[in-house]
């Protein structure tokens, strides 16, 4: 009866032990945040239009007798965090004014995070979520466009969409075009792809012909976003593709082509393949 008695009482306190050890919640008082308003932005649809500059009125309190910093950050669409402010801000209460410039493209989702840091070491933040739209604006036509093979000598195997610029070198981050016929490669493979994650929705010449304006450009790629691809293959005349830049910094960043000549040459060696289009896109 002793030993069980003992025993009864090890458990018990063991339990009182692991207890006191897992529970590690502070009893500090937390901080608030919450954003009084919110401008150029719809809080019905969570759309704001492209190139707009969000105005953030931004409210907090202290848990404890002062903050140490409210940060900003934005989620963008390729799954990227830019800190947008970072700041000290010593005060109990804060209320305060800040404009943001839209961060990402016509059709990105970017998530704002408003958090408050304490100096007693506790944290709350609130969020924004926009969808970015485009204003209605006309488009510019680009015609005769080119890409060679990639292992084409001296000849340029890439394209800026934006900048409507051909690109033999450089930074992959601008290069929304750029032919994937691999190194080595006896016959050139025909596929595009990009350096920085631009995707391909594949359209109709109808598609083509009727685009007049930015938004229907953006109805294109909310109606077919979920067959995006990276890569597009055996291109040939009257293709018609939209392309969403993986480009950083651009307003609009929606191009529809249209693919008017593919030159293959069925040469052994011969490696000077390409493909001429003509496209449409917003110009700033």
């Amino acid at each position: 009866m002793k030993l069980r008695n003992i025993i009864l009482s090890l458990s018990i306190a063991s339990m009182a032990f692991l207890a006191s050890c897992g529970d590690k919640t502070s009893s500090n008082p937390k901080p608030t945040i919450s954003l009084k308003s919110v401008s150029n932005y719809n809080p019905t649809t969570g759309t704001v239009n492209m190139g707009s500059v969000i105005t953030v009125n931004v409210i907090s309190t202290a848990g404890s007798d002062a903050m140490k910093n409210i940060v900003i950050t934005a989620k963008l669409a390729n799954g990227s965090t830019k800190t947008i402010l970072d700041t000290a801000l010593i005060s109990k209460n804060i209320d305060f004014t800040r404009s943001i410039a839209c961060q990402g493209g016509v059709g990105d989702v970017v998530v704002y995070t408003f958090t408050a840091n304490d100096n007693n070491g506790e944290s709350a933040s609130t969020q924004l979520s926009t969808s970015i739209i485009p204003e209605d604006l006309p488009l510019d036509g680009i015609a005769d466009q080119k890409v060679y093979n990639a292992l084409a000598t001296g000849f340029n195997s890439a394209y800026n969409l934006e900048l409507s610029v051909p690109i033999s070198s450089g930074s992959p981050s601008v290069k929304d075009i750029l032919d994937k016929t691999p190194s080595g490669a006896a016959q050139w493979a025909n596929t595009w792809g990009s350096g920085n994650g631009s995707k391909f929705v594949k359209c109709t010449s109808n598609d083509y012909n009727n685009a007049a304006s930015t938004t229907y450009l953006y109805n294109l790629w909310v109606a077919g976003k979920a067959t995006a691809t990276d890569q597009i293959s055996g291109m040939k005349v009257g293709d018609v593709y939209l392309v969403k830049t993986g480009q950083s910094g651009v307003t609009f960043g929606l191009y529809l082509l249209n693919i008017t000549s593919v030159n293959d040459i069925a040469a052994p060696g011969n490696q000077n393949d390409f493909i001429i289009f003509d496209y449409k896109k917003f110009t700033p």
